[in-house]
């Protein structure tokens, strides 16, 4: 059984300063496209490539391929691919790269906009967390609260929290438990001390599993991850676990989800993603009134895109000026 979670961004080299103005070449829907042209002005030539734009014969300046992993999946995915092996440099506007061909990012420079939406994430979570303690919605739809005396609304004082990766969202929700009078555990590929010193790391995956009432997936998605929650997983799993999933949906199996919660090993599940996403309507985990799900917005707050498109434009300054580029991504690892 083995993990990965995010780590410190790599350290960026420098790269010779562009003679000419780059060209951007867009894989993104039309409102980022323009968003960004409006952005960028004459700084950068953008070419909108799901527009069906084309990228000139003779290229003015370097090529920039601005993706997300949902770029491929339509009839532009052969324009995208040429594009992207025209680029020297390509950025991910989404924080994970997994669905994208790694392989053909190769030998290429490739950054994402790792911690934009973490802070928003980590809001959302701590929700769900109260969410499962308090009883919500239950307790907005109850008639009497004689329900309540019997079995009392839970609390987050005392609980165990495990973390799986602890990257931005990780530290981001560490900050906000602060205070809650929970315990702090996660693990990481790494294995490094947490930057908190609320949190404590911990060798493996199952000695988080043993240990943990709120069970939280904040890891990318990759070979070592995907399906990283299956049945052996959850066989040594405290029984009575919240699962909650604001990562990927692979990275829980989905039929290991639903034996675990007919074993009533996981007795809430809050799922922000699933596997297949969306599940079809007659999914079991759709019929079941302890799994909460979400339509993957997690990240959404005030100026969400705005957040990841400033990260690309300040990345390009960078870029142009030789400077090492944040939120590099390791591409042999996939994060």
């Amino acid at each position: 059984m083995s993990i990965t979670s995010p780590t410190a961004p790599l350290t960026g080299s420098s790269t010779t300063r562009p003679a000419t103005a780059p060209v951007v070449a867009t894989a993104l829907p039309a409102l980022f496209a323009d968003q960004i042209r409006s952005r960028l002005g004459a700084v950068a030539r953008v070419i909108d490539i799901l527009a069906g734009e084309a990228l000139p014969a003779e290229l003015p300046g370097p090529v920039v391929a601005l993706v997300s992993p949902w770029s491929l999946r339509d009839s532009h995915a052969t324009a995208v691919l040429a594009a992207v092996e025209q680029a020297g440099w390509v950025h991910f506007l989404s924080t994970g790269v997994d669905g994208f061909p790694l392989e053909r990012l190769a030998g290429r420079t490739v950054t994402c906009g790792r911690g934009t939406n973490s802070a928003a994430i980590a809001e959302l979570t701590v929700g769900l967390l109260l969410a499962a303690e308090k009883r919500i919605p239950d307790i907005w739809e109850a008639e009497t609260n004689e329900p309540f005396l019997a079995e009392p609304l839970g609390t987050l004082a005392g609980r165990t929290i495990g973390l799986i990766g602890f990257g931005s969202i990780g530290q981001e929700l560490a900050l906000r438990l602060d205070g809650f009078g929970t315990r702090l555990l996660a693990v990481r590929r790494s294995g490094r001390p947490a930057e908190l010193p609320t949190v404590t790391v911990v060798p493996t995956l199952p000695d988080l599993l043993g240990q943990t009432d709120h069970l939280i997936v904040a890891a990318p998605l990759t070979p070592l991850t995907d399906r990283l929650l299956n049945d052996e997983a959850f066989a040594v799993t405290k029984p009575g676990v919240h699962l909650v999933n604001v990562a990927r949906g692979r990275i829980v199996d989905t039929g290991a989800l639903v034996r675990a919660l007919a074993a009533g090993i996981v007795t809430r599940a809050s799922l922000d993603v699933t596997d297949p996403e969306p599940l079809p309507a007659d999914h079991p985990l759709r019929r079941d009134h302890r799994v909460r799900i979400l339509p993957h917005l997690s990240w959404s707050a005030p100026g969400g895109p705005d957040r990841g498109i400033d990260l690309f434009v300040s990345n390009l300054r960078r870029w142009q000026a030789g400077q090492p580029l944040d939120g590099l991504v390791d591409v042999d690892a996939g994060y």
